[in-house]
């Protein structure tokens, strides 16, 4: 079995997938829990696992982890990948960026994809159907940009995402919330159109936090899929034993 952590922005994530990638258990914490890692380590037999962080080395946990189990990796921009990386700065990119596009390239292998992941910050990845990853985009996610205005201003207030059926604000609450709202809606329509007229027959992912909102209001134009990036890490953990083995 194969354990996937995933340490971001907002939460950390632990996922359990079995040999056959099913995943079979899945903890979300607002922080990464030393004692939740110790319970799924003690209910299941791990042989492998793979750490994705955006925060500073732990060691303690790379030390755990590469001491009780067969393989450890943890993921940085040096490690080899399941497709190619045309970036050209990889050692600034995110690492749940190129984990969802290999996750998105292993779902589609024929086809050109865009991946959204709508989170604290909104990312587009383009992989093409050769599994070349060319890069994207980085926008303020929802939440960011509420936060924004009422920092950036002096009289607006912090405003909170609620569901409206209005184009039109009425009061500069609701304003704000069909500006950011509708607007991050628009503006993602605008990407993908853009994409699509380059690439016809393009699939469009989108994954993260955010992701119902946006499927919510653009069914027709995208496909949901949960848990993208932990998908990714447990590719790339079994491309990287693979290759070992073969070594």
């Amino acid at each position: 079995m194969n354990l996937c952590i995933d340490i971001g922005n907002s939460r950390s994530k632990l996922a359990v997938f079995s040999e056959e990638g099913e995943l079979l258990q899945l903890v979300t914490r607002e922080r990464f829990s030393q004692k939740k890692l110790d319970k799924v380590l003690k209910k299941y037999p791990i042989r492998q696992a793979i750490l994705s962080s955006v925060r500073r080395r732990n060691s303690r946990i790379e030390r755990q982890l590469s001491g009780q189990l067969q393989h450890f990796v943890r993921l940085n921009w040096e490690l080899g990948l399941p497709i190619e990386n045309s970036y050209a700065t990889p050692e600034t990119l995110g690492n749940d960026r190129i984990a969802a596009v290999v996750a998105a390239h292993s779902l589609f292998p024929d086809s050109n994809v865009l991946v959204i992941d709508a989170g604290t910050c909104i990312t587009y990845d383009f992989i093409t159907e050769g599994g070349n990853y060319l890069g994207g985009s980085i926008l303020a996610g929802i939440e960011m940009r509420f936060a924004a205005l009422e920092h950036f201003t002096a009289k607006l207030p912090l405003v909170q995402r609620i569901d409206l059926d209005q184009e039109i604000g009425n009061t500069t609450l609701s304003s704000i919330q069909t500006g950011v709202q509708s607007g991050v809606v628009y503006e993602m329509q605008g990407f993908i159109a853009q994409y699509q007229k380059e690439y016809p027959e393009l699939r469009v992912l989108i994954t993260g936090g955010d992701a119902d909102f946006f499927e919510k209001r653009l069914s027709s134009q995208l496909f949901k899929v949960p848990n993208l990036v932990l998908m990714g890490l447990n590719q790339i953990l079994n491309y990287h034993v693979q290759q070992h083995t073969a070594d």
